[in-house]
């Protein structure tokens, strides 16, 4: 799912009481729509996925990416050798989206067989988010199930909708989570049994077996990122009856889509555009 907000930070900001729940579905479609509105205007990914990309060739010392890059885990050259990560750079060195691979040339040189298209293999996480470090945020929740199984896609928890330091309950659909080295999509949460359906091995990752107590962590996206993610679905929720006609399909129907952002979105989103050098 993957979506910047929460619902629960969406309803607070939309000034529904703790009964008014009979939109919840759309406001979470919603949501998706607003998070994948944001993907396009800026030509970006604001979460962590686990890829190995065919990146194309670009020369012996330096590897230009086609995406941004959050964390190398494995380099392999176009003659199919591994490349020793503590011979690679990745840059800017001073930021933590990366956009390129240099070598140290004194050790290994990139190679290419014959066609310089997707030879070089870049096991990576990749995804923007300027403050990468701290992107990850303790619930103040652990898996209850001993263990949980890696085919298993209902996680008991302590407290489902508990409070975390963020503000608002732990836990709500379209929320990225991770146990271990794995990514899970919250689906759905049943506060009366303090149960998360989940997505398990989301994101490109592996599910795997968890031991009861192992730590749940929540994904952070960039604040700027999900202040626009909220503003933009509560501006769709109240143009749902304003009689737009261009409509882009949803998880459940179909949701209007104004032919234009707020002016205001725009001016936020303009600086987070991803420039594609040729």
């Amino acid at each position: 799912m993957n979506h910047y907000g929460t619902l629960d930070a969406l309803r607070r900001g939309l000034g529904l009481s703790a009964v008014q729940h009979a939109d919840d579905d759309l406001l979470v479609d919603l949501l998706g729509a607003a998070s994948r509105l944001i993907e396009r205007h800026t030509g970006r990914v604001f979460y962590p996925r686990r890829q190995v990309r065919a990146v194309d060739y670009t020369g012996p010392g330096i590897l230009l990416l086609d995406d941004d890059l959050l964390e190398l885990h494995a380099l392999t050259n176009g003659d199919g050798a591994s490349i020793a990560l503590d011979a690679v750079r990745a840059l800017p060195a001073n930021e933590a989206v990366k956009s390129s691979l240099a070598l140290d040339r004194t050790r290994v040189l990139f190679t290419t067989r014959d066609d310089p298209l997707a030879a070089i293999g870049v096991d990576g996480t990749w995804g923007c988010h300027p403050d990468w470090a701290r992107a990850w945020a303790d619930s103040g929740d652990d898996v209850q199930n001993d263990p949980l199984g890696a085919d298993e896609t209902v996680i008991a928890v302590a407290d489902a909708d508990g409070p975390w330091m963020g503000g608002g309950p732990r836990f709500s659909p379209g929320r990225l989570i991770r146990i271990g080295s794995e990514y899970l999509s919250v689906l759905a949460v049943d506060t009366d049994d303090d149960l998360l359906t989940v997505e398990r091995g989301a994101n490109g990752t592996t599910a795997s077996v968890h031991p009861v107590s192992a730590p749940v962590e929540l994904y952070l996206p960039p604040e700027d990122v999900r202040q626009v993610c909220l503003r933009v679905a509560a501006w769709l929720y109240k143009q749902r009856d304003a009689g737009f006609v261009q409509a882009a399909g949803a998880l459940r129907g179909q949701i209007a889509v104004p032919p234009a952002l707020p002016d205001d979105v725009t001016q936020i989103l303009g600086p987070l555009a991803r420039i594609r050098v040729a």
